[in-house]
């Protein structure tokens, strides 16, 4: 009984470190108006021996949106703002995804905003969180909370410091995906019809 009541009485401190956990790892993330920096993205797909790698630049602009350029293997641009999912190559429209339509698309709007604008807090929505803060840096483990979330994600693990340097996401079909984000930047000059 004694021990019962020891682990309801921790229930409350399990409840808190959450939403602590959030707010520390923002205190740490600078949160720029535009952000700029490099990608190399490794997918490990089940069947193939060798992940596929590509590299390219992003940026991303608090509130507007995020564009994805990769330059190699293929030059595409993936452009995400509250509304849609852009994907464009060789100047040509590849994909349109209408978040009216699609409530997916608001999710993934909101999950890549939440990571690379540093909006940590806005992840509690969809996630559990665990993880850990040491000195200026930081770890995370996301877990979708039940929903359709699930179904395509099983979990995510960032790190960084001041920016998102590491995203790691373990996708439920298998695919697993690590992102390192290199070169961040503060940019003052903003694209304004770069979102339109």
């Amino acid at each position: 009984m004694k021990r019962r009541a020891l682990l309801l009485g921790l229930l409350p401190l399990t409840a808190l470190a959450e939403p602590n956990l959030a707010q520390a790892v923002r205190e740490r993330l600078q949160q720029p108006e535009w952000l700029r920096g490099d990608f190399t993205q490794a997918k490990k797909v089940p069947g193939f021996a060798k992940p596929l790698v590509s590299t390219g630049n992003f940026v991303a602009a608090r509130g507007r949106g995020v564009l994805w350029r990769t330059l190699k293997p293929f030059a595409s641009e993936l452009r995400l703002t509250q509304n849609e999912i852009r994907a464009t190559q060789g100047g040509q429209t590849a994909m349109k995804l209408d978040a009216s339509r699609e409530p997916a698309v608001r999710v993934i709007n909101t999950l890549m905003f939440a990571l690379l604008n540093g909006d940590v807090s806005g992840l509690t929505e969809l996630f559990e969180l665990g993880g850990s803060v040491k000195g200026a840096g930081w770890q995370l483990a996301l877990v979708p909370k039940p929903g359709a979330l699930q179904q395509v994600l099983k979990k995510v693990e960032l790190e960084g410091d001041g920016f998102v340097r590491r995203i790691q996401l373990f996708e439920a079909n298998g695919d697993e995906s690590l992102i390192q984000l290199t070169n961040q930047r503060s940019d003052g000059a903003a694209e304004p019809g770069l979102f339109q």
